[in-house]
């Protein structure tokens, strides 16, 4: 409660204010003085960090403290949660639906990026489907999801195929939708992204007939980790402090695999099976602020998507890039 000068002077003959006045003041002081900052982190279902303990004090060493928000199955949907301000930070996922929801009047800015290899995103089939090529999808259902890496990846396997895409009929679904759907048989195809799709292998023996890395020599999608315009120009110290602690864990996580599969799974729940799959990839994340070879490459990526009509419109990265 804010209390004008002449108040005081005309509520107390001495001037003087009561015990249980001032404690507040001193109360509301302490707070307003207070050098804490607080982050919303959106998570999803393979979390290292959110699962091996070292990231939570490492910030809140650095005067952070904050609030996991998830899992999400997908990028998307913590897009939406930042976009609302229900989150500060999206997680590391594709960098094509962060192209839409930019292009659709998210107020979104990159602030950094990461490249994985092996690219195991796929388009996999029953074996009962009978369909053995991508070929094969003419006059099939695949689901996908709008707007990302796996509309993305049907639509670069169709035209490396000569597939016109108007002999496919696409369905978009997010995963906890087209898991069932794929597994029941009511779509033919599904093109997903690991974690999915190694639990699919594993429970219903679906067969890769088109994988990114093997398939196509260059990434197109990346991936990407957004907050608010707003939250970029007020916060960049705090970005800075979760970019970095976010490096610390995908270094570690790199150089320990089978540990940081073990904690992922805490999360993820996948069988052991899934769990070894993933192990034996071997993969390698390398996690970096914005710059300008950053920059580049979401464009270059953006521009191809643009091009196939995956996105709906051109869109300039550094427009929306803050290197930091």
């Amino acid at each position: 409660m804010r209390i004008a000068r002449r108040a005081l002077i005309a509520g107390a003959a001495a001037a003087a204010v009561s015990p249980s006045l001032a404690a507040c003041q001193r109360a509301k002081a302490s707070v307003g003085n207070s050098s804490r900052k607080k982050v919303r982190l959106t998570y999803g279902i393979t979390s290292v960090a959110k699962t091996r303990g070292v990231f939570e004090p490492t910030l809140r060493d650095q005067g952070i403290d904050f609030e996991w928000i998830g899992p999400f199955p997908n990028h998307a949907p913590t897009l939406q949660a930042v976009a609302t301000d229900t989150a500060d930070f999206s997680f590391g996922g594709s960098s094509t639906p962060a192209d839409q929801a930019i292009l659709a009047g998210a107020k979104l800015s990159f602030v950094s990026w990461a490249v994985t290899t092996p690219r195991t995103t796929s388009i996999i089939v029953l074996p009962k489907s009978g369909i053995t090529s991508v070929a094969g999808l003419v006059g099939k259902t695949v689901a996908v999801n709008r707007a990302g890496v796996a509309e993305f990846l049907l639509v670069a396997a169709l035209e490396k195929n000569g597939v016109p895409r108007d002999r496919v009929n696409v369905v978009y679904l997010n995963p906890p939708d087209a898991a069932p759907a794929f597994a029941s048989g009511a779509v033919d195809a599904w093109s997903i992204w690991t974690g999915p799709l190694e639990l699919t292998e594993v429970q219903y023996g679906a067969i890769r007939i088109f994988e990114e890395g093997k398939e196509l020599h260059k990434a197109i999608d990346f991936t990407t980790y957004l907050v608010r315009d707003d939250y970029v120009r007020a916060e960049a110290d705090t970005i800075r402090s979760v970019i970095k602690a976010h490096q610390a864990e995908i270094d570690w996580a790199n150089e320990h695999r089978v540990e940081a599969h073990a904690l992922a799974n805490q999360i993820s729940k996948y069988p052991q099976a899934v769990v070894d799959k993933l192990v034996s990839y071997g993969s390698h994340t390398t996690l970096s602020f914005i710059d300008d070879k950053g920059i580049a490459a979401l464009q270059d990526g953006a521009d191809w998507l643009t091009e196939h009509g995956v996105l709906s419109g051109k869109i300039r990265i550094a427009d929306h890039a803050v290197p930091l």
